[in-house]
């Protein structure tokens, strides 16, 4: 018994982190192998053939202009979510005291209490024709008459600013929580100006956060269906209902399998050209200088 209490003890990081292991395995690694083996497949009256077929069909140009329009509406959100969030994050992290900290650190995972649908549609009445902006626009005496708020790009970016910003404000908040506020002193007292001090002191020592925040957004916004459908009224396009149209509605699940994965794969090629560009435009600092 104190032999396997002992082995136990020294295996127990390894323990720990088999759930974890079994879970992504099953939930992420063998649905995406999945799909990728079905993206060759090809059911037909003689049975089941390995075909290129669905590939060479996504090659076209709708399928490209799908891709680039979901591509530039992720990184927009992305970006707009970087803007608003760094200084949030900055305040939060360095300027508060512990108290007021952990009020906004509450607020900030509040949305997560709420069903993601009902957030959207909260907007959906908030937008809509006769919904709470036009409505009061119109008291005001603004307007004449109601605004198209609704079933646009317009909707659709605010909407998934405002469902996607705490991915983009905690992560930001996590790498500045361990930074030293000695070095922005150290720096004004060598007699650098505010803004060299943020550009190459605050920014290169936190960027971490912001590229997580980033890659995080893009790669979720990528494929998002909910809100294009709902708030863009499905005018347009998305790699998310594309997908969803091709296995829900057109029940070929191998085409939507092969558009997934080269969707997918613009995607990667994407991050790993923009993860360049954070490392090119603000390189990392070592981690002892944040100590």
């Amino acid at each position: 018994m104190a032999k396997f209490k002992a082995q136990m003890t020294s295996h127990a990081t390894f323990f720990s982190v088999v759930p974890g292991l079994l879970w992504q395995i099953g939930f992420l690694c063998l649905p995406l192998l999945f799909m990728v083996g079905l993206s060759f497949v090809d059911f037909n009256d003689l049975g089941v053939a390995l075909t290129l077929d669905h590939y060479r069909a996504v090659l076209n140009q709708v399928h490209l202009i799908v891709i680039l329009r979901s591509l530039a509406t992720s990184l927009l959100v992305a970006s707009i979510c970087m803007l608003v969030s760094y200084p949030v994050a900055y305040l939060i992290a360095l300027r508060l005291s512990s108290y007021w900290k952990n009020i906004c650190l509450f607020f900030l995972t509040l949305p997560f209490w709420i069903n993601f649908l009902l957030q959207i549609y909260a907007w959906y009445f908030i937008l809509e024709r006769n919904g709470l902006v036009n409505s009061l626009l119109q008291k005001i005496g603004l307007i004449p008459e109601p605004l198209y708020l609704m079933d646009n790009q317009f909707a659709i970016l605010l909407v998934m600013v405002h469902c996607y910003l705490p991915f983009m404000i905690l992560p930001i908040y996590s790498g500045m929580a361990k930074f030293n506020t000695r070095l922005i002193e150290a720096s004004y007292d060598l007699g650098a100006s505010s803004t060299y001090t943020f550009w190459h002191v605050t920014l290169p020592l936190t960027v971490s956060g912001v590229k997580t925040g980033f890659m995080l957004i893009l790669v979720i916004t990528f494929g998002e269906f909910t809100i294009p459908i709902l708030m863009g009224g499905g005018k347009r396009l998305f790699v998310g209902t594309m997908i969803s149209d091709y296995i829900f509605m057109a029940r070929n699940m191998s085409q939507g399998a092969a558009f997934m994965c080269f969707s997918g794969m613009v995607l990667c090629l994407t991050i790993g050209v923009i993860y360049k560009l954070f490392n090119r435009l603000v390189p990392v600092r070592g981690g002892h200088e944040s100590e």
